[in-house]
């Protein structure tokens, strides 16, 4: 009888550890096994993004001095990835001379294939005097699905 209660309790313990190595309690402090990593890179392989690239911008003012003056800011994004971009945004924020946000302005593309380039234009919504307090710009590029 003492036989079978000492098998039911080693059993028992075995069984327990075991279940610890097949999954069980995360935080377990032992070192890690199959089921337990401490690498937080994903093993699955994903296909990358489609990268968009900057080619170029600049600011351009037209009608200056007058009050119809105009800000805007012209550019280039170029698709350097080997997939089709099906949506892409360009939102320039306009700031003034002490680099406080003034406003912005955002342009779409769609269908962006592999090595395409695609020419932008971001105008201020202010003219005259709103738009001279413009001095500087900074330009976020952004794909979506």
């Amino acid at each position: 009888m003492r036989r079978r209660a000492l098998l039911g309790v080693v059993g028992a313990t075995a069984l327990a550890g075991c279940g610890g190595r097949l999954g069980g309690d995360p935080t377990d402090s032992e070192s890690p096994t199959e089921s337990q990593t401490t690498d937080a890179t994903p093993t699955a392989t994903t296909d990358p993004a489609p990268r968009l690239e900057l080619a170029s911008s600049e600011l351009v003012r037209s009608n200056e001095g007058s009050e119809s003056e105009l800000a805007r800011v012209t550019g280039t994004v170029r698709n350097v990835s080997e997939k089709t971009v099906p949506e892409a945004t360009v939102t320039a924020t306009f700031e003034d001379a002490d680099g406080e946000p003034l406003d912005s302005a955002t342009a779409n593309a769609s269908d962006l294939s592999p090595g395409r380039t695609w020419s932008f234009e971001l105008v201020y919504p202010g003219t005259g005097e709103d738009a001279r307090a413009v001095a500087d710009y900074s330009l976020a590029v952004e794909t979506g699905d």
